[in-house]
């Protein structure tokens, strides 16, 4: 292949890298969602049940209702006076989301859903809700999603999500990538988001690693750590219209980008940040992306299965796999390279956000008020 090809072929890759991602649903059945602090949901997609697990306070009975509101307000009792910390319950459709209520007999209700949209197709689509702050709020749950590409979205997918009520959806990905996967929204009236292609390469410039002669994993996995660390600048004017409309309350609101790891990682990697979540929490919610996600399983299936010199994938299926491994994952050092370096010519992420992204004083607090509890 010549290089030129090489390179088109690569350009080709990276604008369409959500066609190696696995939809949400391929989350395996037992696949545990740490929905908060305190209580963990598990849903079991084939047979629509869920098990809820809460911390067991000796000698307490609880109360556990169901709700479709975010609040969890208005639900209905599925078990009282239970003594056990654990409770299983079988969802006659998955048509709407689903927010648990638990009340031990004296004590504080908890309040958690599944953090990943339970939905046929798009990617890593999932409720950025629940989240304790240092300060003890708690992040609001059905306020703020974060997703990869919404190409692949079903009819029942768009009946679940016209439950949400989602006025805006911030488009993170560029031109090429809109028009190679477009976003058909049918789940209500929106106003949807797209930006000018950034001028830098930090969120493609890392897969040009692959035609260096002499790659390594461990000079790709370099390459990622440093093309997080220009992502946070190059997606100032797509971030900084999302913060202006979380202040002005279009909320409900989804972000997204292809993969839905790197530039919607960053990003709400610098909303929870602003929310004031922990580090830890922030690292934690970005490395989600590996749970949910099996980029590199179906990458090889895609790029080994074509068979064909014109495939976009071909090329990569002759690639070392433990090349490729590094660019296809949510490791943690990426993230917190890109926050690190943010921190080391800033000051802190808030000073990032104020200087670069223009977020005011008075628009940090709308934005809490709108999304903390």
């Amino acid at each position: 292949m010549r290089m030129g090809d090489f390179r088109m072929h690569i350009q080709k890759f990276v604008m369409s890298l959500s066609l190696c991602a696995l939809v949400g649903c391929g989350v395996t059945a037992a696949e545990e969602l740490q929905a908060s602090a305190d209580v963990s949901v598990t849903l079991d997609r084939s047979s629509m049940t869920y098990s809820i697990d809460w911390p067991d306070f000796t000698g307490q009975t609880y109360r556990v209702e169901v709700s479709s509101q975010t609040d969890g307000r208005a639900g209905d009792v599925i078990a009282e006076a239970l003594h056990e910390s654990e409770f299983t319950w079988t969802a006659d459709a998955l048509d709407a989301r689903h927010y648990f209520t638990i009340t031990p007999q004296n004590g504080e209700t908890m309040l958690a859903a599944v953090r990943l949209l339970p939905l046929e197709g798009g990617r890593n689509f999932r409720d950025l809700g629940g989240y304790e702050t240092e300060d003890g709020h708690r992040v609001k749950w059905g306020r703020i999603y974060r997703s990869g590409v919404m190409e692949g979205l079903t009819d029942a997918d768009y009946d679940y999500l016209s439950s949400l009520g989602i006025k805006v959806i911030c488009d993170l990905r560029t031109a090429g990538e809109r028009s190679d996967e477009p976003t058909d929204w049918r789940a209500g009236q929106i106003e949807y988001l797209s930006f000018p292609d950034p001028e830098g390469t930090g969120a493609t410039g890392f897969f040009s690693v692959l035609y260096e002669p002499d790659v390594t994993p461990e000079t790709a996995r370099k390459a990622m750590a440093d093309g997080y660390s220009r992502i946070a600048h190059e997606q100032v004017p797509a971030y900084r219209e999302m913060f202006d409309r979380l202040a002005a309350g279009d909320i409900p609101l989804a972000f997204n980008c292809s993969a839905g790891k790197d530039r919607t990682g960053i990003g709400a990697a610098l909303l929870l940040t602003a929310l004031g979540v922990p580090r830890e929490t922030v690292v934690a919610d970005y490395a989600l992306s590996d749970t949910y996600v099996d980029y590199m399983a179906e990458f090889i299936t895609d790029a080994g299965a074509s068979g064909h010199e014109d495939s976009p994938y071909a090329f990569l299926a002759t690639l070392p796999e433990e090349v490729l491994e590094p660019l296809m994952r949510s490791d943690p050092v990426y993230i917190e390279r890109a926050l690190g370096d943010i921190e080391a010519e800033y000051g802190s992420v808030m000073a990032f956000l104020a200087q670069e992204v223009d977020v005011t004083d008075q628009e940090f607090l709308a934005i809490r008020a709108q999304l903390l509890q």
